[in-house]
């Protein structure tokens, strides 16, 4: 089976546990205000642009046929008239252009990631992340059957917005699933990720049902998450499943502003990276509601 990808990460150390490698599937049911990866929310290759590197020589311009391209003072795409046909990327000099996103077998994509695999040691491994990984999941527990065929432990970054058949397809060849609660109120939820959270509740419920391996997550996003009801209620409701959940609070990373400047999109989180202290807070909130297994930083 074939799957579309756009990333992969070698040497990661926060995508599960131990060292991994993480590869990135096109594709997400949701619309984070705040996503880290937004050319992984298509589910199709598109082009992509980073300025940082564009040298202005303007040679895209004439070479695109559907007129989809123009420069004043940096490129812009129309992304609605590109065909994808590669042209501009061929000639760019400086490889600012590039195609993201690519079609690849479950086997190729095995094998890639198993390419590590003499790093990975005994709590290392494989994991998949996105976009979001149920979108394409029939590919995706082909992927991970391979990688574990091959003696590699294995994992997936999760929003858990997803059907019944994707869990039951993807427990028997996933080692622990990584889940993200972002906002527990339903209508906040609805209004700022456009889709209600019920699924994802029911589905967290069931991973835990079926005795996974379940690490519950919450990123903070000033602004969006980062409020006290918001992670006491997700604490609360995590603790009610399994009282002896694991929860993880990843602070936020600013880095990804560059990405939307390179789609012409403004960014709407303000701010930094949380600090210690103000990370304590949020640490103390969710001991204080019974979670005894806290990831921290």
């Amino acid at each position: 089976m074939n799957g579309i990808i756009f990333d992969v990460k070698r040497f990661a150390v926060h995508d599960g546990e131990g060292l991994r490698s993480t590869l990135f599937l096109k594709g997400c049911p949701l619309r984070c205000p705040w996503c880290q990866n937004p050319e992984g929310i298509g589910p199709a290759p598109a082009l992509w642009y980073n300025p940082a590197v564009c040298v202005g020589c303007g040679g895209c311009v004439g070479v695109c046929p559907a007129g989809a391209l123009t420069l004043n003072g940096r490129v812009h795409a129309d992304r609605t008239a590109c065909t994808l046909c590669g042209k501009c990327v061929d000639l760019c000099p400086s490889g600012a252009l590039s195609l993201c996103g690519r079609t690849v077998s479950a086997q190729a994509a095995a094998e890639l990631l198993l390419r590590d695999r003499v790093f990975f040691g005994a709590d290392g491994g494989v994991t998949l992340s996105g976009g979001e990984v149920l979108l394409q999941w029939e590919f995706s527990a082909e992927v991970l059957a391979l990688c574990r065929a091959a003696g590699v432990r294995t994992a997936i970054e999760t929003s858990m917005m997803g059907p019944r058949a994707a869990f039951e397809a993807l427990l028997p060849v996933t080692d622990q699933f990584l889940t993200d609660i972002k906002i527990f109120n339903a209508e906040e939820h609805r209004r700022l990720l456009g889709a209600d959270n019920r699924l994802i509740l029911d589905n967290y419920r069931f991973l835990h049902q079926q005795g996974a391996s379940v690490l519950t997550r919450t990123p903070l996003i000033p602004g969006y998450t980062d409020s006290e009801d918001n992670i006491r209620s997700i604490a609360r409701f995590a603790r009610s499943v399994n009282p002896d959940a694991s929860y993880e609070l990843l602070n936020f990373n600013p880095l990804c502003r560059s990405k939307y400047s390179a789609l012409e999109r403004d960014y709407p989180v303000q701010g930094g990276a949380l600090t210690h202290r103000e990370l304590e807070r949020f640490y103390d909130i969710l001991a204080q509601e019974g979670i005894v297994h806290i990831i921290k930083e």
